[in-house]
């Protein structure tokens, strides 16, 4: 028998995983069809950047879920957030709200998956208070990633901290609503996470936006490669285990 989190969680993970990332390597594979400087693939190139990193960062020291946040929500939104970057002052809280509420239904599906339904569900609610306050204040990200290299300074410290706090709040009070015992400590934690999360993708997010559009085509495909030959792997498992005897239920 296999049991925790290789019967519940890992091996579905591990196999839708692998059907995403085969269906991006055919992307990649056929960039012929879809490829220019700024085409499909080189958006689909920059929110797998900024999720892989959010995906790291959530993950390592919130868990499964919170990495699954990151890398499916909050790193297309920031890659999308900048790509309309020459349009942003159309309509900036209907983005504000788009934007808010969708890093907040994932950060809610986390914290339900992660601790329990009612803490995900007040999460969620108090996270797209937080954020949507937070994107109206200070508005979308910096629109300059022109530089090319990491960049640091008061608006992305700004931003950071913002960020940080509203969610890290969002977590205390969540847990402290049912009287969760480290609901000081993990929201702490939570507000810590999302908030350097935050302000590193922001400071790179100039050298990620460089890379990929200079990247040549014939890397992309080769990427394409990569990733259908990973995300075949990450399907072998599930068929592997009832030929070795082992049950995953």
């Amino acid at each position: 028998m296999i049991s925790g989190v290789w019967r519940h969680d890992l091996i579905p993970v591990l196999s839708l995983t692998g059907v995403i990332l085969d269906g991006l390597g055919g992307l990649y594979l056929a960039y012929d069809l879809l490829g220019s400087k700024h085409g499909s693939l080189r958006t689909i190139t920059k929110s797998i950047s900024y999720g892989l990193v959010f995906g790291i960062i959530y993950g390592l020291p919130l868990g499964l879920w919170f990495g699954l946040a990151g890398l499916v929500v909050s790193g297309p939104a920031l890659s999308l957030e900048i790509g309309r970057r020459d349009v942003r002052n159309v309509q900036p809280f209907f983005e504000a709200l788009a934007f808010g509420l969708l890093r907040a239904v994932s950060f809610g599906a986390a914290g339900w998956l992660a601790r329990n339904a009612w803490f995900g569900i007040n999460f969620g609610i108090l996270s797209a208070i937080g954020l949507i306050t937070s994107y109206l204040i200070l508005g979308p990200p910096p629109g300059d990633v022109s530089y090319g290299r990491p960049q640091i300074d008061k608006a992305v410290l700004t931003r950071a901290s913002f960020r940080g706090a509203s969610i890290g709040l969002a977590a205390i009070l969540s847990g402290a609503i049912h009287s969760e015992h480290d609901a000081l400590f993990y929201g702490l934690k939570v507000g810590l996470v999302t908030g350097i999360s935050s302000g590193f993708l922001l400071a790179v997010a100039p050298s990620v936006e460089a890379w990929v559009d200079e990247l040549p085509d014939l890397r992309l495909g080769g990427y394409g490669a990569i990733l259908v030959l990973i995300g075949s792997l990450l399907q072998t498992p599930q068929y592997l285990f009832p030929l070795a005897g082992l049950s995953t239920m």
